[in-house]
């Protein structure tokens, strides 16, 4: 116990049992602490100090069970019938003990005592909580303590406690400076460190493990493409420093807390269902006792978990789960390295937004000069092969034309990353089978039409459903308006984002009457089944169709 270890308080403690041994004219005197389930031995002094330290700490016996459960000084005179344990199974004699002053020897081998005993209860003046018990016994005289006795042993087992409260006091101030200390060392680290993950491994071997007392501490994060699967990034003890960064079952103890965000913490954490560390570190890890699994949590994101134990049956790190100001100091540690885990993914995430601006920056700059200077030159050759009947002449702007579009295709790809399917019996864009319907009906009627190409008629997906249907209706459309001459036919198609026009119309006279109804049944159903409308206006010198659809 560490209290035991300081030397300033067990001196208190040694100068109250003899002050109480002195004012009860008691030949025995000792104080046991009970901050645990083993009671522990701080002072024991005088003549017989062998069989009532064997007393007090012997189970069977219960004489210490009585005095910590009575409410007040208690007074054991039957003490002559009570057995006494030949070794003491639970605690430990402090150094230095059984040494009386100003009394005789008493022998190292306990006996039957032959003369009672008196103790009260040590609390905490702060907050209650039991320290322990300070007992005398063996009074000269006729062996019985009075009442001002027992006053005088409830005021000095008073003062022991306000001297543990003190030193406890300055044991937490001491692990407050030095947790502020490590504190500020690890924002330093954080700060510094470009990679956040290398600050953790500093951080744990900088001393985080000697401020919590344990044994062993490992941090472990999400991988990055599987968010429930740890690995191990930094350990510190239990001879892992060197370990590599190590991949663990998203099934283990460790993969429960970054699916769930709970707690686990154990007095014997390798018995825990679902314990199961990885191969390297299975050997080393099999020793595992008291412990706890934290999550690093920032805000609802689980970003790894942090790993506290000590070797199987440590006193240390069972006294440290039970104590409230231990757990919430490796608490804080954990939002602490949540917070670097978070940092590391917001770099992440930003460099990945600074690579997608600058990506939409480069697209949005070929998109509003390059290409759209491109299509428009392609849609100029489009028109311009439709003017045409030349067929050397034809074969070139084709030619022309197909290489633009692999062009605008290619560079598409490159700035947009797209993948698209490639079919030869379907063309890429929505205009080439609607020009090769065209040149077909103009060359079966004899018409030369004029094209007219406007909008977004690059849209792979329009080319795919409506393409078919677009070219046959531009040919069932010229069968239904008469002709005046070769040229004097336009065709004009025009793409939005979710609409598309075809206007058919002839600048001839209509006919005697007007287009039956029937005639333009086809390109209403059509244009029906996708959402949209037909409509047939005709004029003294004009004939005008126009297919509406929605895409």
């Amino acid at each position: 116990m560490t209290l035991i270890a300081n030397e300033r308080v067990r001196g208190s403690l040694e100068r109250i049992a003899e002050t109480a041994a002195a004012l009860t004219l008691a030949e025995y005197s000792g104080i046991v602490l009970v901050d645990g389930e083993t009671p522990e031995l701080a002072v024991s002094r005088g003549r017989h100090h062998a069989t009532y330290d064997a007393l007090l700490l012997g189970a069977e016996s219960g004489v210490l069970r009585r005095v910590l459960d009575n409410d007040g000084p208690t007074q054991v005179t039957d003490v002559h019938a009570l057995p006494v344990p030949r070794q003491r199974s639970r605690g430990r004699r402090p150094a230095g003990a059984g040494k009386a002053r100003g009394a005789g020897g008493g022998g190292g081998q306990p006996t039957t005592p032959t003369a009672g005993l008196l103790g009260d209860r040590i609390l905490s003046p702060e907050c209650g909580d039991l320290c322990g018990a300070l007992v005398v016994a063996a009074k000269r005289g006729d062996g019985t303590f009075s009442a001002d006795d027992a006053a005088a042993v409830t005021v000095l087992a008073d003062a022991a406690g306000a001297a543990i409260e003190q030193a406890r006091i300055a044991a937490r101030e001491r692990r407050r400076q030095h947790w502020l200390s490590t504190s500020a060392t690890v924002t330093s680290l954080l700060l510094k460190h470009v990679d956040p993950k290398e600050a953790l491994r500093e951080i744990l071997r900088g001393g985080f493990r000697e401020l919590c007392g344990a044994d062993v501490c490992t941090v472990m994060c999400a991988d990055p493409t599987r968010p429930t699967v740890p690995l191990i990034i930094a350990v510190d003890g239990f001879g892992m420093d060197d370990i590599p960064v190590t991949e663990m079952s998203p099934d283990s103890l460790t993969g429960r807390v970054l699916r769930t965000g709970d707690e686990i913490i154990s007095a014997d954490l390798s018995a825990v269902e679902g314990y199961n560390p990885p191969p390297p570190c299975a050997r080393r890890l099999a020793s595992m006792g008291p412990g706890m699994l934290l999550p690093l949590q920032a805000g609802d994101r689980i970003l790894g978990v942090l790993q506290v134990g000590w070797h199987r049956g440590s006193p240390q790190g069972l006294a440290a789960l039970e104590q409230g100001e231990q757990v919430e100091l490796v608490r804080s540690f954990a939002r602490q390295a949540a917070l670097a885990l978070l940092r590391l993914h917001s770099e992440e995430d930003r460099d990945q937004l600074l690579l997608l601006r600058e990506r939409d920056r480069i697209g949005a700059e070929l998109c509003g000069g390059m290409i759209e200077r491109l299509s428009q030159s392609e849609l100029d050759l489009h028109s311009a092969l439709g003017l045409t009947r030349q067929p050397e002449v034809r074969s070139r702007l084709r030619s022309a034309v197909e290489a633009m579009e692999d062009s605008v295709r290619a560079m598409r790809e490159t700035v947009f990353q797209t993948q698209e399917e490639s079919d030869p019996d379907v063309a890429s864009t929505a205009w080439q089978p609607l020009l090769d319907e065209i040149d077909s009906a103009c060359a079966a009627a004899g018409l030369h039409p004029r094209l007219v190409l406007a909008g977004r008629l690059d849209r792979t997906s329009l080319a795919r459903s409506v393409g078919g249907e677009l070219a046959a209706a531009v040919q069932h459309s010229l069968a239904l308006t008469p002709h005046l001459s070769p040229t004097a036919v336009e065709v004009c198609v025009e793409v939005t984002v979710d609409h598309l026009v075809l206007t058919v119309s002839d600048q001839a006279p209509p006919a005697a009457a007007t287009i039956e109804a029937e005639r333009i049944s086809w390109l209403e159903e059509r244009a029906r089944e996708r959402g949209g409308r037909v409509a047939v206006s005709q004029s003294e010198h004009n004939t005008r169709i126009e297919w509406h659809l929605s895409t």
